[in-house]
């Protein structure tokens, strides 16, 4: 539980109790139920949508004020790591000058191209996803934070991390195949009662969730060989593209 609140404070800008006092590897061991964090993002996105839905007629204006809650909630913490790591990995420079590259607080072009990219995508496939389905876009709101943190487990699950010191070490270090199963059947369960009580196809949600998990797999294998490992920044860019692919996924899945 420790990790866990430290996972919120660190991940969100959410009030959660406990966690006062920082342990690194409490917060590291915390990343197996980082998907749970998803979960409360997704459940905070449903209930705002509900109630946008009553006084917004606008599929298209719901989705960029979802979209920018997410942003919000989180504080911007995973676009900043996209914006870095597509700097660094783009530059085509070497292993070391990417890396100083991606620790760079300055936001290149390739960095500022991605996130209008994200926030194109994301909300043109939220709005059509949900419409295409007949569902609240809340609902798809709901899906996409749980499903786009579990890469971030498999990543910290197998590979090294690419500098010798960073907050992302923590995960890595403490981070396993035994954490990564916790995290798997978690969502597999959440999933599977969200299937259930929205009437959407759990065959189809599992399908995606198994698709992107291997897509994560392959992303830090990438990294790993640009880099020699996975960073904060890649973590975060992880969890943002794995946010953006869920819903491609679910709308030529579910």
């Amino acid at each position: 539980m420790k990790g866990l609140a430290l996972l919120f404070k660190f991940m969100t800008r959410l009030p959660f109790p406990g966690g006062k006092t920082f342990d690194s590897k409490a917060l590291g061991k915390g990343m197996k139920w980082f998907p749970i964090v998803g979960l409360v993002i997704g459940i905070i996105n449903l209930a705002v949508a509900m109630v946008l839905e009553t006084f917004i007629p606008s599929p298209i204006l719901i989705a960029i004020i979802l979209v920018t809650l997410d942003v919000i909630v989180t504080g911007g913490l995973h676009l900043d790591g996209l914006a870095d790591t597509f700097d660094g990995i783009f530059s085509y420079r070497s292993k070391q000058k990417m890396l100083e590259i991606m620790k760079d607080s300055r936001v290149g072009t390739n960095g500022v191209l991605v996130l209008i990219l994200y926030f194109i995508f994301k909300v043109a496939f939220l709005v059509e996803t949900s419409e295409l389905f007949g569902v609240n876009q809340g609902v798809i709101m709901l899906i996409v934070p749980i499903l786009a943190r579990i890469n971030s487990v498999v990543n910290c699950a197998f590979e090294p991390y690419a500098r010798a010191t960073g907050m992302g070490k923590t995960f890595v270090d403490n981070t396993d195949k035994m954490g990564l199963l916790i995290s798997y059947v978690t969502v597999t369960a959440i999933l599977y009662g969200i299937a259930q009580y929205f009437m959407l196809p759990f065959i189809s949600l599992f399908i995606v969730l198994n698709i992107l998990i291997v897509c994560g797999f392959l992303f830090g294998k990438l990294m790993t060989k640009k880099i020699g490992g996975i960073t904060g920044d890649t973590l975060g860019a992880l969890l943002e593209l794995s946010s953006v692919l869920s819903l491609v996924l679910m709308y030529v899945t579910l």
